[in-house]
């Protein structure tokens, strides 16, 4: 038993390092901000736009966005003709946000040759909390559609139904996909767009009104629209990109009476946004997912709020709208084209991969440079240009174990350069020459290279184009004319030598493990595929080091492919040896139920510079793996101390020190425990037994590791100790600070105050009486501040007075030369006498015998380390309990009255504390073998049902003040009743 607590005490310090780590990683190893910034060419300027029916949201308006113009515009007096599209700003998102956006599509009008412009229109939200506090999302979304409706008006009398597109940032994007599950409203949406916004579940899931949104939501677009669920046999890598499976949904029936023939597109900022991780930015209601890392002409990741001004990312939708929207027949107005297949494939175009028309035969002459190569690897570079055209053959008949071709145009920009022809000899040169050839640009793959020399690359399997297309013979690659260095690589290889497979290494694995010693000069592409990658804390570190470059500079980009996760392709470049040669490779969502990895593994595709040869390896990555676990799983930290608290409790109530002892003073009594690590590992086996029963509710389903319930509850240990010790130091040194600046806040005077912590001393009904009442009259969280403030002051008096009883006391037995147990006894039995003087002299013998036998215990006020835990889970509920404060104080300056959903659960807390402290408890009775038991049970509850939804420990924490009343309560009766 000693050696296991020595490990469970490793284990938590442990664990606790780790989690500290983890959280120094997130922040230290973020990418640089590669985004330019967008800027106006004019003075951006807000038309406000009268909505009808607004009157009831008075602090929401509705603005058109324009530059430039000195005289005011006003929409609705004018004629607008562009196609109309609307910002809706997220979580504290601003109006103002759609500056870059609009001024982009502006700047875009002006040189646009069809006369296509857009009309941006966005809503001011008050820059309220929507992502932390559920009860504006109904609001904001019925003022959605009132805006909706008001721009439709505006377009009303056109020839054809307008449209609109949206395009939501953050939870803005959540409200727009909301607006769909009204059928009267959803045929007027075109597209909507989402940029970093949690679609099917909340980043914290902090109230009720929260998750009742996302379930309505849910509900019914299950029913309005078809949803794309993976499977076990889901394999999105297969193809070179992603295929929506709306395509064929929509190819096989007709959804024009569904939600379906609405396009949904959603956007993920990737690495750098550590406020919406990526796992949550894609819907099963989605057509298309795309993380800003894959975007053709992005290629880089986004932070949370540079995804609204980035410029590449605003010209890359900007550039999707215009390719949707058309000019009407009678040139009035500009419109957004409602054929759903032609506007997906314009944002597949716009945000997975340039479309090219296959079988697109182009003819040649026999003019111009033409060569053969036969050799399995070429570096052909022109390094001063090209004056003409260029023109070389590659033979496709090559032994059978060279079927595979690695082929890579440098600085070739948006030119046709790869073809299949059928050679012929020309009649005067002789040489090889190709009369008409097809094009193969939709099999190449644009790879992102920052500034430099842009890379275009296609895997072809040879063998299979010979088959394919028999009267083929050669491969043809034209280089067109440039005045800059152009080129092109080729690899021929068996692809037995450049595929790997490898397992996902332990986490205990700590070697670094070798793949390839060395590659061959001319390698051009490798990819590994890694099986049992199913976390999405995971990670592996793949080091690529160049071991000899001929130039100063190399390339090495790496795709990443998740193969359940549809639209998560990411791109990482390596490019200097001041570089670390190191890639992470993890994946952005838990692996479905009896997925097989190793039949559908994750694959990292390596497109080397061919000039270098490379040693590639491979280990476990604690760094990454750390940060993604805080990244992934802090929001379980609320629920993990509250079941530390809870246990604590439970062994504080059954533990009762001896008055003027040195343990009476310590507040931190159990919390120096690893009992809780227990209910973890029992958790485990109580959810399978619960789900196999079908007896209680479904738990949550969070299959991950044990491991991460590991880390973040040894973390959640270390945070209950800090709080811990925070709160003694507050109540011993800084109580008189706290208490003036309490009456500074009030504004109470110093003898009100005094009276007021007199009567809460004695008489703490009234207290509770008090709070309940201001909880009523204003909201729930003020109450629990003014209990938290009056709880804090009076533990601060009476700890301070325990003390100073306690140091006297020591110092009088010091000055008297008595043995301390002697001059405890004496002391005790003076205070007992000078409290029941009024007592007759037979009970005064019974009770000082009564004391002689078993010495007088810290009850009540002198239990500090009792009281000390009861103030920290009133600080967790109060800090629960927090948005929906803020919402309260934000909403009374427009007269709005919101709900509030934890009102009851705050009533439970606020009663059973007062009564708590009116009996005088904790006091030692009997029956807290049954309050540990059901202490063990709540908190089994917390880590089954309160993890994700971080709401319910609310009611939890009710509970448990509940039972600890009722406890003491029922005890002080029978007592009472056994006297009589």
């Amino acid at each position: 038993m000693f050696m296991f607590r020595n490990c469970a005490v490793l284990l938590v310090i442990g664990s606790i390092c780790c989690f500290i780590y983890g959280l120094f990683r997130l922040h230290v190893e973020v990418e640089p901000n590669a985004c330019r910034m967008t800027y106006m060419f004019g003075e951006p300027m807000f038309a406000k736009v009268g909505v009808r029916d607004g009157d009831q949201y008075p602090n929401y308006a509705l603005y058109y966005y324009y530059e430039g113009l000195r005289q005011p515009l006003d929409p609705l007096k004018r004629r607008m003709t562009g196609a109309p599209v609307i910002f809706v700003p997220g979580n504290a998102g601003s109006y103002k946000q759609v500056r870059s956006l609009a001024s982009v599509a502006l700047r875009k009008a002006m040189s646009n040759d069809a006369g296509i412009h857009l009309d941006y229109y966005t809503i001011d939200y008050d820059e309220e909390l929507s992502a932390l506090y559920g009860g504006y999302l109904p609001r904001q979304q019925s003022y959605l559609k009132l805006c909706i409706r008001t721009i439709l008006s505006i377009y009303e009398g056109r020839t054809e139904q307008p449209s609109i597109v949206l395009i939501g940032h953050s939870m803005g994007g959540k409200l727009a996909q909301s607006v769909l599950v009204d059928p009267a409203i959803g045929q007027y949406i075109n597209t909507i767009i989402s940029i970093s916004t949690p679609l099917d579940q909340p980043v914290l899931n902090l109230d009720t009104q929260l998750e009742e949104f996302y379930d309505q939501t849910d509900a019914v677009l299950s029913k309005l629209r078809t949803a794309t669920v993976p499977t076990m046999t889901t394999n999105v890598c297969d193809s070179l990109h992603q295929r929506p499976p709306s395509v064929q949904r929509m190819a096989s029936q007709d959804s024009s009476a569904r939600l379906d023939n609405v396009l949904l597109i959603s956007t993920g900022g990737g690495n750098r946004d550590l406020l919406v991780r990526p796992g949550l930015t894609s819907s099963r209601f989605n057509d298309l997912h795309a993380m800003t890392s894959a975007i053709p002409k992005v290629s880089l990741s986004c932070d949370h709020l540079s995804a609204v001004w980035c410029l590449q990312f605003m010209q890359a939708i900007n550039r999707f709208l215009f390719s949707v929207a058309y000019v009407r027949e009678d040139r009035s107005s500009i419109a957004f084209g409602t054929n759903k297949q032609r506007n997906l494939q314009s944002a597949l175009s716009t945000f997975v991969k340039p479309r090219r028309r296959q079988q697109n035969t182009v003819r040649f002459g026999a003019a111009g440079n033409w060569h053969e190569e036969r050799r399995l690897v070429i570096n052909k570079y022109f390094t001063n240009g090209l004056k003409g055209t260029f023109f070389d053959l590659i033979g496709l008949q090559r032994q059978e174990r060279y079927r595979k071709a690695a082929i890579e145009a440098l600085n070739v920009d948006d030119e046709d350069w790869l073809f299949g022809c059928s050679a012929e000899d020309h009649n005067k040169t002789e040489q090889l020459y190709c009369e008409k050839a097809t094009s193969l640009m939709h099999l190449v793959q644009w790879l992102p290279n920052e500034d430099r020399d842009p890379r275009s690359i296609a895997l072809l399997d040879l063998h299979n184009l010979r088959k394919t297309y028999v009267h083929w013979t050669h491969l043809l690659i034209r280089l067109p004319p440039s005045a800059k260095r152009i080129g092109y690589n080729l690899d021929i290889y068996d692809p037995k030598e450049r595929v790997t497979d490898i397992k996902m290494p332990r986490w205990y694995t700590m070697a670094k493990l070798p793949l390839i010693n060395e590659t061959l000069q001319g390698t051009l592409h490798h990819r590994l595929r890694i099986s049992e990658m199913v976390d999405p804390y995971q990670s592996i570190r793949v080091i690529v080091e160049p071991l000899q470059c001929i130039n100063p500079e190399y390339r090495v980009t790496a795709r990443i492919c998740v193969p359940w996760a549809a639209g998560f392709e990411r791109f990482q470049t390596l490019k200097s040896f001041d570089q670390k040669p190191q890639l992470y490779v993890n994946v952005p969502t838990l692996v479905p139920r009896h997925y097989n990895t190793t039949l559908n593994p994750v694959t990292l595709d390596l497109y080397l510079d061919p000039t270098c040869r490379y040693r590639i390896s491979y280990e476990y990555s604690y760094s990454s793996a750390l940060s993604r676990l805080v990244l992934e799983f802090y929001g379980w930290l609320p629920a993990h101390l509250v079941c530390v608290l809870l246990i604590v409790l439970r062994k504080q109530v059954e533990t009762f020190y001896d008055v003027g002892t040195f343990r009476s003073l310590r507040p931190y009594v159990g919390y120096l425990q690893y009992t809780s690590l227990y209910v973890v590992t029992a958790c485990r086996l109580l959810k399978k037994l619960i789900i196999s029963s079908r007896v209680f509710p479904e738990p949550e389903p969070l299959d991950y590791s044990i491991n991460v319930s590991i880390v973040i509850h040894c973390a959640a240990i270390a945070l209950s100790l800090l709080a811990t010790l925070g709160t003694w130091l507050a109540l011993t040194l800084y109580g008189n600070a706290f208490y003036r600046l309490a009456l500074r806040i009030t504004r109470l005077s110093q003898a009100t105050s005094n009276v007021m912590i007199s009567i809460m001393t004695h008489l703490p009904i009234t207290y509770g009486i008090l709070t309940i009442a201001t909880a009523m009259g204003t909201c729930s969280g003020v109450g629990l501040l003014l209990a938290f403030v009056f709880y804090f002051l009076m533990l601060s008096n009476a700890y301070k007075d325990y003390l100073e009883d306690f140091l006297w006391q020591k110092a009088a037995n010091l000055v008297r030369g008595k043995p301390s147990a002697v001059a405890a006894q004496e002391d005790a039995t003076e205070e007992q006498n000078e409290e029941q003087k009024a007592l007759k002299q037979e009970d005064e013998q019974k009770q000082q015998q009564q004391e002689e036998e078993e010495p007088e215990a810290c009850v009540g006020l002198q239990n500090f380390s009792f009281h000390v835990t009861l103030l920290l889970m009133l600080l967790v509920q109060l800090l629960l309990n927090a948005p929906s404060s803020l919402a309260w104080l934000r909403s009374r300056r427009h007269g709005i009255n919101l709900p509030d959903a934890s009102l009851y659960p705050s009533i439970v807390v606020l009663a059973s504390l007062s009564l708590l402290l009116q009996l005088r408890a904790p006091q030692k009775c009997q029956g807290y073998w049954m309050l540990s038991i059901a202490f063990y049970v709540l908190a089994g509850v917390v880590l089954l049902y309160c993890q994700a939804a971080i709401y319910r420990l609310t009611y939890v924490i009710a509970g448990a003040f509940a039972l600890l009343s009722a406890h003491q309560s029922l005890w002080i009766l029978w007592r009472r009743v056994s006297q009589v």
